[in-house]
């Protein structure tokens, strides 16, 4: 059993160590994974921001999130990581392969593999990188990630996406359960408001998974 003071703090590293976030990190076993940051959900013409009331997601992604998270992709793909958009898309033309609560959703944004709508938001997606293509709402539980994870070799995940107290919450509490070292880059992800986004960080990092800022995952990656 651990110890009082690392109790629930421990997000499935090896080596823990509560003053070094970085102390079980290896890029080249590491990949970050960008959870429905596409068009249809982070762009500001896309579905979602249309249908949505002061977009707090939309603005949060223009100004914060793909600034950020674009430092952090050329650190990890310099430092050999690996990089997965994940995006909930249909690949059926009547979206019945999606899981019916967002089946009507996804049809109303026109989100079919080979739309804009489902394409990943400009400047994140570079040659090279992976892309899986899920029918709910978790990553893991809805697409081949693990397996893609897994043949590649890579035991730690960096989260990045939106939104983070559904898509971003639900991929990060499957992936612990299947043992992967965690981090969430608080940067780097999206909530429909200011509260939604605290209140994700503050039950991810219950034990999910570490947070951390853009700034802190790019020094990771340069010391490697």
């Amino acid at each position: 059993m651990l110890p009082d003071a690392l109790s629930g703090r421990w997000y499935n590293s090896r080596t823990f160590d509560p003053d070094d976030p970085w102390a079980d990190f290896a890029p080249r076993t590491t990949a970050v994974v960008l959870v429905d940051l596409i068009n249809w959900q982070a762009h500001r013409d896309g579905f979602s921001a249309r249908v949505a009331s002061g977009d707090y997601k939309t603005a949060r992604c223009e100004e914060v999130v793909v600034p950020a998270l674009s430092r952090v992709l050329a650190a990890a793909r310099d430092a050999g990581a690996v990089i997965v958009h994940s995006k909930l898309a249909s690949r059926a033309a009547d979206c019945a392969d999606i899981v019916p609560a967002l089946r009507a959703y996804v049809r109303a944004a026109e989100a079919w593999e080979g739309n804009w709508a489902a394409e990943p938001l400009d400047g994140l997606h570079a040659p090279g990188d992976l892309l899986v293509t899920k029918s709910g709402s978790g990553a893991f539980g809805s697409s081949d990630l693990d397996q893609v994870l897994r043949n590649l070799g890579v035991r730690t995940v960096l989260y990045a996406g939106v939104v983070t107290d559904r898509c971003v919450l639900l991929t990060a509490a499957a992936g612990f359960d299947l043992g992967y070292q965690q981090y969430l880059l608080t940067d780097c992800t999206a909530a429909s408001t200011a509260g939604d986004q605290a209140a994700a960080e503050r039950l991810i990092s219950g034990y999910l998974a570490r947070p951390v800022t853009s700034a802190e995952a790019v020094r990771a990656f340069e010391a490697g």
